[in-house]
């Protein structure tokens, strides 16, 4: 199958162009004819992990396939999801059907059939039409999770192109990965303005191609997004990973800190005993380390139980970091927010969980306050 990459090498399409567009139109050419795709093969697979990305990145291909076709008479859908397992069987065959039927008006096709994941599925009749598929039909599949060992392999051996849409894991990646996205709508967006996008947007990265159609929309292509230009767009921030609030804490970054713990509350994700817990756990794991003797990352990594040697190496650096005396008042505020909470004072539980993690986080050395305090300022 040819996988889409943004450092991957374009694939040759049949017509002899290169192709640009997301690997969906010759280079140099508004022609979309259907013997144009990828290894010679007109089949599709968009894959991830979010239905809004998938859906997105579905909608962009199958403008790309249909182009300045009427739509009613070339396209047709069908979702696997929607119906009994017993009527699936009959679906698949309507798909098959549909993908050998050229149309009367045009001299393309394009077939979408979504969660080819679902199961229990017959996909036999599927299989058998990827050994010879129809040159004038362009076949599109979506899946969210695993697809089936036999049409799985059968996409393989034709060729299927794939595109994922599951966002990259790690912040530098990640950060390319939404620079791409604004560059692919003919945006360009400065560093500042990135940051801001990719804090709001936490792990939610499925709001991004809505506002980039909303900023699009705004400024017109080609246009050069600062700060200014995306601040007003940017409502509710997505959610968050624990990791983040536990992160700005041991960094000393108390204003980061607050932003972090607001937003995982106000987000409806983490009832506040939900996110003493995550604290609660945080600090045990250095008081168990704590005059264990443990030295290196595997040992520490056993004794918090852990399976990631990463894990073992940032717990052993957080204990050195505070020592016994920290650790002990870390747990001793957790504590008293505990029964803070529980209605021993009356404080709201917002501000009570505030004044626990600004304590926590000033017991560390200040490194990222001028940073975390720019974020939080924008947000409050």
């Amino acid at each position: 199958m040819v996988r889409e990459s943004a450092r991957a090498a374009p694939p040759t399409w049949r017509c002899g162009y290169s192709c640009c567009s997301a690997w969906l139109a010759p280079c140099g050419s508004r022609d979309r004819s259907p013997s144009c795709h990828a290894g010679g093969v007109p089949t599709y697979l968009v894959s991830g992990d979010d239905e809004r990305l998938i859906s997105a990145r579905l909608s962009e291909l199958v403008n790309e396939l249909v182009g300045d076709a009427d739509r009613s008479s070339v396209y047709e859908s069908y979702d696997l999801a929607e119906v009994q397992a017993d009527d699936r069987e009959t679906m698949v065959r309507q798909v098959v059907n549909a993908a050998q039927t050229q149309s009367l008006f045009s001299d393309r096709r394009v077939v979408v059939v979504r969660n080819v994941d679902t199961t229990p599925l017959d996909s036999a009749p599927l299989v058998d039409y990827l050994r010879a598929p129809a040159d004038y039909c362009h076949l599109v599949f979506t899946a969210k999770g695993k697809v089936g060992k036999a049409l799985n392999d059968a996409m393989k051996k034709s060729g299927t192109a794939i595109f994922e849409t599951t966002p990259p894991s790690k912040r530098r990646e990640l950060m390319e990965w939404y620079k791409t996205k604004f560059i692919e709508s003919g945006l360009k967006i400065d560093a500042l303005a990135l940051e801001e996008v990719a804090d709001w947007l936490g792990q939610d990265s499925a709001r991004l191609p809505g506002l980039i159609e909303v900023l699009t929309s705004t400024y017109g292509p080609k246009h050069r997004l600062t700060f200014d230009d995306v601040n007003p767009f940017l409502g509710q921030a997505g959610s968050v990973q624990p990791w983040d609030l536990t992160d700005a804490i041991d960094s000393g970054d108390t204003a980061n800190s607050l932003f972090m713990m607001r937003r995982m509350v106000r987000s409806g994700e983490y009832h506040p005993f939900q996110l003493m817990a995550l604290l609660h756990n945080h600090y045990t794991k250095a008081m168990r380390l704590d005059g264990s003797g443990a030295s290196d990352p595997v040992r520490a990594m056993q004794l918090i139980g852990s399976r990631s040697e990463f894990q073992g190496r940032k717990y052993l650096e957080l204990t050195r970091a505070m020592g016994p005396k920290k650790i002990f008042d870390a747990i001793a505020l957790l504590a008293r927010a505990d029964r803070a909470l529980r209605g021993a004072t009356g404080l709201e539980d917002e501000l009570v969980l505030e004044v626990l993690v600004a304590r926590l986080s000033r017991m560390m050395p200040a490194r990222q306050q001028q940073r975390g305090a720019k974020r939080a300022g924008a947000r409050r």
